[in-house]
């Protein structure tokens, strides 16, 4: 059974960023993440993965990889900041999976298993 709860806030940013830096690919994937269901989510530590349910009668998009490079940003992690990464995996022109990985900071990474990805948030770019 798919588990119905929300994509998170940083989630939600990542998805308006990616579209907002793919204007060719927008139009198509808006739709298909508005109406997506997160599946699971994988915290590893180091980052996350989320995976996405679509909606089968929307339309693939065609796009000619299986990644979208996405931003890498500054994230609030409880009082710290770290730079991360986002990739949104495609299936068959679908979204698949949002991986978020982290960079690390001057002092190491953060484990990220030790917090609710739910408080994690966008601060701005990175680098």
């Amino acid at each position: 059974m798919i588990n119905r709860r929300p994509f998170t806030a940083l989630e939600q940013d990542v998805f308006g960023l990616i579209c907002e830096a793919q204007p060719e690919l927008a139009a198509q994937l808006r739709p298909l993440l508005a109406a997506a269901r997160m599946a699971r989510r994988d915290n590893t530590g180091h980052g996350f993965y989320t995976y996405v349910e679509t909606d089968p009668l929307l339309p693939a998009v065609e796009w000619p990889a299986r990644m979208i490079h996405g931003p890498n940003r500054l994230v609030q992690v409880g009082e710290a900041e770290m730079p991360m990464g986002f990739i949104l995996w495609l299936e068959h022109g679908r979204p698949d999976c949002l991986e978020g990985f982290q960079f690390g900071t001057v002092a190491g990474d953060i484990d990220l298993n030790t917090y609710d990805l739910n408080g994690l948030s966008l601060l701005g770019e990175w680098p």
